[in-house]
């Protein structure tokens, strides 16, 4: 029970992140600074693991990624250090899963982003005053990496696994996936 707990408090973790991206383009620390807090209590109740090394050495690579695709202007500071605290959940084998996931979250966004900023009437661009409805505005890519991270944790699980997992009527057991 407390491991679906501190599952629910990661998605939930994520999604405001998220929509704190969507409003004003920007994620505070606060959030990869809880969704790496949060670890080490999971880590208490899933049990260690001796390959829990691999996800810290995947936060490293993701973040050293991150910082060079932020130094050119690819990502924003808080979309890499949000996606460098996820990768902390993940080992070798769950890390390729929430890069794609990720990626494809990021694919749809930017296909849907594109769509609404074409859409939506310029007048009421105006009076929102978002910028994500900038024609050639910034994609506030932390709802792809809160979407893939989400989809991530309940179709892949997160490192070390433990007993914890997601029920599985959420973790795509409706789905087809086993």
């Amino acid at each position: 029970m407390v491991s679906q707990i501190i599952l629910y408090l990661l998605s939930a973790l994520l999604a405001v992140a998220a929509c704190q991206d969507i409003a004003k383009l920007t994620i505070a620390n606060i959030f990869p600074i809880l969704v790496v807090l949060l670890f080490p209590a999971w880590v208490a109740v899933a049990g260690p693991e001796a390959d829990v090394w691999m996800n810290g050495v995947n936060f490293l690579i993701i973040l050293i990624v991150g910082l060079v695709l932020f130094a050119m202007q690819w990502l924003g500071g808080g979309d890499v250090k949000l996606f460098a605290a996820i990768a902390l959940w993940f080992d070798f084998s769950g890390i390729v899963p929430l890069v794609f996931y990720v990626t494809m979250s990021g694919a749809a966004l930017t296909v849907i982003l594109a769509l609404v900023r074409r859409t939506v009437p310029a007048g009421m661009r105006d009076r929102l005053e978002w910028a994500i409805f900038d024609r050639r505005g910034p994609i506030p890519y932390g709802v792809a990496i809160a979407v893939g991270a989400i989809l991530c944790i309940f179709l892949q699980g997160v490192n070390p696994s433990g007993q914890a997992k997601m029920p599985g009527y959420i973790a795509g057991s409706a789905l087809g996936v086993q």
